[in-house]
């Protein structure tokens, strides 16, 4: 490969764009000498092997200030998973220099769970290279695939009866209604439409930097903004009930109270603990359980992703081959 001419730039200095690796690389220099003399050298180590990486004297910390800094309209939620990451994640690395992190050291010895450490990383990644860097070539913990808890269909009835009266009663057959957290709390009393028995999921509610929530006017994705028909009774009672003004929001309670509160009714009535999504995905199990199609799911329960649909409903079909096997196996040992 050719090594580009380097192009001046208005503050004096010279800038040189090549494409290595399938990656594009960007070279400074005081000189347009300066900048083939590294160019070839990064050229020189990809060929052998290695990457020689750009010479940099901010600190992880500082370049995170600063991707933050240039991107003023980030959600509120994206800013807050960006700035835990800085607080909580790769610690020893953040007082660095970008250019001097043994990255995998730093990875092999953080105590996170796989899954944060790979969302740590990809945000990691772009830092670089808002830098013009490279990002290192590291290995990654693999995640642990861990199966989230739902209701089964005959536990669903057990549920509604022991979570009448609780203070996250709403919230809960919110989510039986396959509302994300977000949505559940942005649910105002006009956005129930109580003579024609449909729930409008328009906005959705997020936590913000300090753990303060925050109401949007848009939710997850353009499939997210639905219409959803009411389907436990139970829910219309007590939205007649609701005694706020239509601007009112129908759940007030803190998002963490949501999921310690179904925990605990879980927990008192012998099923499993679901936490807040769990009531969604107990709404697809129940969905499936009653042959729903796949399609109809979909568009109940706002999933944008086809395959995200079906690799939940190919696991509930797992269980039920399980269930059939096991009453097939104990039909034959009856049998004399």
């Amino acid at each position: 490969m050719k090594i580009p001419t380097p192009e001046k730039t208005p503050n004096g200095y010279y800038k040189l764009r090549m494409r290595l690796g399938g990656k594009n690389i960007v070279i400074t220099g005081a000189t347009a000498a300066d900048c083939r003399r590294e160019a070839t050298a990064i050229k020189s180590e990809h060929l052998t092997g290695r990457v020689v990486q750009k010479k940099c004297d901010t600190t992880l910390t500082s370049a995170i200030d600063n991707y933050i800094a240039n991107r003023p309209k980030l959600s509120p939620s994206t800013l807050r998973g960006y700035k835990t990451i800085q607080k909580n994640v790769f610690i020893s690395a953040m007082t660095q220099k970008l250019d001097s992190i043994d990255w995998q050291s730093v990875i092999d010895n953080d105590e996170h769970s796989p899954k944060t450490i790979q969302n740590a990383w990809g945000f990691i990644a772009s830092v670089y290279k808002e830098n013009d860097m490279l990002p290192p070539k590291v290995r990654l913990p693999a995640k642990i695939s861990r199966e989230r808890a739902f209701l089964q269909p005959e536990q669903i009835p057990v549920f509604l009866e022991a979570i009448k009266g609780e203070n996250c009663e709403i919230a809960a057959l919110l989510g039986l209604h396959s509302l994300r957290r977000s949505e559940i709390l942005d649910v105002t009393r006009a956005d129930v439409d109580l003579e024609s028995g449909i729930i409008h999921v328009r906005g959705a509610a997020v936590m913000d930097e300090n753990c303060h929530v925050v109401h949007k006017k848009t939710n997850k994705n353009a499939t997210s903004t639905r219409d959803v028909p009411i389907m436990i009774p139970r829910l219309k009672t007590l939205v007649e009930q609701f005694g706020g003004k239509n601007s009112d929001y129908l759940v007030s309670c803190h998002p963490n109270s949501i999921w310690r509160e179904v925990n605990r009714v879980c927990r008192q009535n012998n099923l499993p603990e679901i936490g807040v999504h769990g009531l969604r995905h107990s709404f697809v199990s129940l969905a499936y359980h009653l042959k729903w199609s796949e399609i109809a799911t979909m568009k109940v329960a706002g999933y944008a992703d086809y395959g995200t649909m079906r690799k939940i409903y190919t696991h509930l079909a797992e269980s039920d081959k399980k269930i059939s096997v096991d009453s097939m196996k104990n039909f034959y040992t009856l049998v004399k």
